[in-house]
Parts: structure tokens; C-alpha cells; sequence
């Protein structure tokens, strides 16, 4: 009885131990700081190449297509999202606080709803949920997420200057955390180095 025990303890210990250098082997992209994807971030993963970001469409406010070439200069962080999702309306005043502190001519959050019922719900829903530094766009025919092969909501999806995707998150997050703000900044500056 005592050796069976020595057994099956050993066979947990190899196996912990196999995974263990299973993981550490399959890190994506060795070149990321350490400790950039701590904390918050910890779901964040790194892409090992940049990806292109689609050149699907999505619509404005006024129905106008857009692209995420119409951003190109700027990281964004673009979140899909819909009203009927709890985790995207628990993390939407985090994107909100993200866009105020880090918004601007470096960064923007770009929300996109996948609502099917038009646009008109999620633009009530930032106003009734006094969303107040972050618009949304639409994404009414589902091409975004599709060629982004999401499918889970929220997904929040990293795009540097040049339109490559750099990583994504899926799932909720603190995106108004340090470690999300430091994660972005590190963005930036990398776009800047690469330019």
C-alpha cells in the first residue's frame, strides 16, 4: 500500500513537472518584458508575430464604414462587446476611465458592439450607463468578429500604429489598472520605435 502511494505521488510530481516545462517552452513571444502580462494583464497574450488586423467594415454612429485603417498612427485597444453581456457591462467603466486617461492623439478604446438590434441600444446604454468618454461603433453583420475569429464576448483586441495586432485579451479585465496602463504605454513607445 505504502509503495502504490510513493507511485501515484510520483506520477503527480512528473506530470506537474512535464507541464511545467511544457509552459515555460510555449510562452509567446519571448521578447515581451518580464512581468509585463502580471496582475491584471495576466490573461493578455502576446502574439510571437504581429498579425494584421482586418480590413473588415464596421459603422459609426451615423452608419458611415469604417475600417482600422482610419486609426493607423494611433494604438487602440478595440473591445467587442453588447448590452446583453454581463462581464462586457462590468468592465465598461474601466474603458471608459482608460479612454480618459489615456485617450488622445496616441491611444484611443474603440468600442464595438455586436448588438443585432442596431447601434441605437449600446449609444443608450453609454449614455444611461453615463459612458461618457468612449463612443461606439457596430459591427451589425458580425464581419469584424468573425475575421477576428472571436467568439467570446468581451474580446479586447490590441492594434498598434501600423495596423498589426499585437495581442488580446478574452474575457473581462481591469483595463483601468496599472498594469493595463503600463501594458499600453509599452505598446506605444514599441509603435514609436518601430516606425
Amino acid at each position: 500500500m505504502k509503495n502504490k502511494s510513493i507511485y501515484i505521488l510520483s506520477f503527480i510530481a512528473l506530470c506537474i513537472g512535464i507541464f511545467s516545462i511544457y509552459d515555460l517552452g510555449h510562452t509567446p513571444n519571448n521578447n515581451i518584458p518580464q512581468g509585463l502580462t502580471d496582475g491584471a494583464m495576466k490573461r493578455f497574450v502576446f502574439h510571437d508575430k504581429l498579425v494584421p488586423a482586418t480590413s473588415a467594415t464596421f459603422q459609426d454612429a451615423s452608419g458611415k464604414e469604417v475600417q482600422f485603417s482610419h486609426f493607423k498612427g494611433k494604438v487602440i485597444l478595440v473591445n467587442l462587446w453588447a448590452t446583453w453581456c454581463a462581464p462586457c457591462i462590468k468592465e465598461m467603466p474601466d474603458l471608459n476611465e482608460l479612454q480618459k486617461s489615456l485617450g488622445g492623439e496616441k491611444f484611443e478604446v474603440v468600442l464595438l458592439s455586436e448588438n443585432q438590434d442596431g447601434i441605437e441600444s449600446s449609444l443608450e446604454f453609454l449614455t444611461t450607463n453615463n459612458i461618457t468618454h468612449s463612443g461606439t461603433y457596430h459591427d451589425n453583420k458580425r464581419n469584424v468578429a468573425r475575421a477576428l475569429k472571436s467568439n467570446a464576448l468581451p474580446t479586447s483586441i490590441l492594434i498598434n500604429t501600423d495596423g498589426y495586432e499585437v495581442g488580446r485579451l478574452v474575457g473581462p479585465a481591469e483595463w483601468n489598472s496599472d498594469e493595463a496602463q503600463t501594458l499600453i504605454k509599452y505598446v506605444i513607445t514599441d509603435s514609436k520605435q518601430d516606425s
